[in-house]
């Protein structure tokens, strides 16, 4: 087996250990809201449902009604601006639409055959979505949470590489250090439990913690990414008019978006507003992992139907493909289920580490200070007279 060797002397030892030490205390008070929020939401669709049966179950069967007529159905019950509309899928069949009140976005949903509304709630203060905002900013938006999410996700990636470093055994012992024994006291059973639990998630947490970070600092990752491979921003689109925007014609934007990328299914639509008066669409390819959103995104106009922007493999440079690969890698779906998973276990390993670490740095720390006291009391009993 390979032999990893940077200089394993005992100081530099104890200087990797002092490091990994006190990046896993740092982090055990960011590992439960972050680790388990982020296993949930691998999986937030899917328990949205669970939760909400009816809000996501349709209730008549046959053809589709007209996406304008659904949206007819919404702005009689609420004239509120739709911002955009989720279109069925085999995890919601539903078409979901979402609308702004102010700071609140409100989402019905619809069955898409009868035009029946199954539901109506504060999207913005739903469960999922603040477990999402958890996730992502530890509900700190105003207070640097997400910036603290990033450097969390650095700390965590600095963690993993020097526990693999202290980890790394001689090829004797390999089989030994990634397996947990049985017949042991509980701190040996602790010390196996973290030392194997981190060898089999410690690349997976890798990957998730440095695309985490670079989600959480787009713009200097992008400019760090640009030195070796330029990306691309892309702004929303716009179109020279002067007229007022037509908004009454999703099903068209619909069909260009589908002729103009027929081996493509449509995810989202986002209405035009007033930074950008096109439709937005967002499109998956074939191999859907269950993630809303899309690595392809168009911009068409609503009065030609024509694609004035496209955000697409088709037209990324190296730069915008490693971007654009950030979030399904972050999630897992960009190798489909078992990727899923994975970064799924991994979210619930994160907390384990850091108990099972805290629980090894003071078992040690009582070792230390019981021995101290030892070397105490027989310097006292030297001292004293015979």
């Amino acid at each position: 087996m390979l032999s990893l060797n940077f200089g394993s002397s005992p100081a530099r030892r104890q200087l990797w250990l002092t490091v990994h030490r006190w990046l896993g205390l740092i982090l055990l008070l960011l590992s439960i809201p972050i680790g388990l929020t982020g296993s949930v939401n691998v999986y937030h669709r899917e328990i949205d449902r669970w939760l909400y049966p009816s809000f996501f179950e349709p209730v008549a069967r046959g053809s589709p009604l007209p996406l304008n007529r659904i949206l007819e159905i919404v702005r009689a019950q609420d004239p509120a601006p739709v911002i955009s509309m989720i279109l069925p899928d085999a995890y919601w069949p539903v078409v979901l639409v979402h609308q702004r009140q102010g700071p609140v976005v409100w989402r019905t949903s619809v069955d898409p055959v009868s035009g029946k509304i199954l539901g109506r709630r504060d999207q913005t203060h739903a469960i999922l979505p603040t477990l999402y905002r958890l996730h992502q900013e530890l509900l700190l938006k105003p207070y640097w949470g997400e910036e603290l999410v990033g450097l969390s996700g650095i700390a965590l990636a600095l963690s993993c590489l020097s526990g693999l470093w202290l980890w790394w055994p001689k090829p004797q012992r390999f089989w030994k250090s990634v397996t947990m024994r049985r017949g042991q006291s509980w701190y040996r059973t602790v010390w196996d439990l973290h030392s194997a639990l981190g060898f089999w998630s410690c690349l997976v947490m890798l990957v998730v913690a440095i695309s985490g970070a670079v989600l959480s600092f787009p713009k200097a990752s992008a400019t760090l990414l640009g030195i070796i491979a330029p990306s691309r921003e892309y702004e929303p689109a716009r179109v020279d008019r002067a007229d007022e925007t037509p908004i009454k014609d999703p099903d068209g934007i619909l069909r260009a978006a589908s002729a103009h990328r027929p081996h493509d299914v449509a995810l989202v639509l986002g209405l035009p507003t007033k930074r950008s008066n096109t439709w937005r669409v967002a499109m998956r390819g074939s191999n859907y992992h269950g993630v809303v959103g899309g690595l392809t995104q168009l911009w068409i106009d609503p009065w030609t139907y024509q694609v004035v922007q496209e955000k697409s493999d088709g037209h990324w440079t190296n730069g915008d493909m490693i971007v654009a690969l950030q979030f399904p890698l972050h999630n897992g779906s960009l190798l489909g289920e078992p990727g899923r998973v994975v970064v799924f276990l991994s979210g619930l390993a994160l907390p384990l580490l850091g108990v099972s670490g805290l629980v090894i740095w003071w078992h040690k720390r009582r070792l230390q200070q019981r021995a101290a006291q030892a070397r105490r009391d027989k310097k006292i009993t030297r001292a004293l007279p015979d």
